[in-house]
C-alpha cells in the first residue's frame, strides 16, 4: 500500500491564497456537509496521531439520518483514500476547527466536492474533469467512483455510471 501520510496539508487560516468563499459557489447542504467530513479525512491523513477519523465518524451520524452517516463518512474516507492515491502533491484543506473553516475552502477542496456536485447532477463529462483536476492526472477513476457512491446513497444516482 501506498504512504498516504503525506498527502495533505492544514491551510493557515491567514493563508487565503487558492481559496473561494463556500456561499458563492452553490454547493447544497449536503455536499457542504461531505466538505465537514472530508475534512476530518484529510487531518487523519495529514496529523495521524490526533486520530480524527474517530469524530468524522461522530460527526456524520449527527449530520446524517441513520442509518446513512457511517456508511456516508466510510464513502468519503474512501474518496479521500483515492484522491492521496492519485496525487503527486499535498491536497490543501482547512481543519475542521480552523477559524475560516466555516467560511472559505481551497481550490482543492473546492475541485472534490465540484466532482460531486457534477455526479449529482448527471452530468459526467464535468465530473470526470474536476477528478482529473483533484488527482492531478489520469488516475482519477476509482476517485469518480467513490464519489459516485455518495451519489448512489443520496438517492441522486441510480445506478453506476462510472466503472
Amino acid at each position: 500500500m501506498a504512504d498516504l501520510s503525506y498527502s495533505f496539508q492544514t491551510v493557515s487560516d491567514y493563508s487565503l491564497k487558492n481559496t473561494a468563499f463556500i456561499e458563492e459557489l452553490g454547493f447544497d447542504v449536503f455536499e457542504i456537509s461531505v466538505l465537514r467530513i472530508a475534512r476530518y479525512f484529510c487531518e487523519a491523513f495529514d496529523q495521524p496521531m490526533r486520530q480524527t477519523w474517530k469524530p468524522a465518524f461522530l460527526e456524520a451520524e449527527k449530520i446524517f439520518p441513520a442509518p446513512f452517516g457511517a456508511t456516508i463518512a466510510n464513502a468519503i474516507s474512501i474518496a479521500i483514500d483515492m484522491v492521496c492515491l492519485g496525487r503527486k502533491r499535498n491536497f490543501c484543506y482547512f481543519q475542521v476547527n480552523s477559524l475560516q473553516a466555516n467560511n472559505v475552502m481551497t481550490d482543492e477542496e473546492r475541485y472534490f466536492l465540484m466532482t460531486l456536485h457534477q455526479i449529482r447532477r448527471g452530468k459526467k463529462s464535468a465530473a470526470r474533469s474536476y477528478a482529473v483536476i483533484v488527482c492531478e492526472g489520469p488516475h482519477s477513476e476509482d476517485f469518480l467512483v467513490a464519489m459516485e457512491r455518495l451519489a448512489i446513497i443520496t438517492g441522486d444516482v441510480e445506478s453506476p455510471i462510472f466503472k
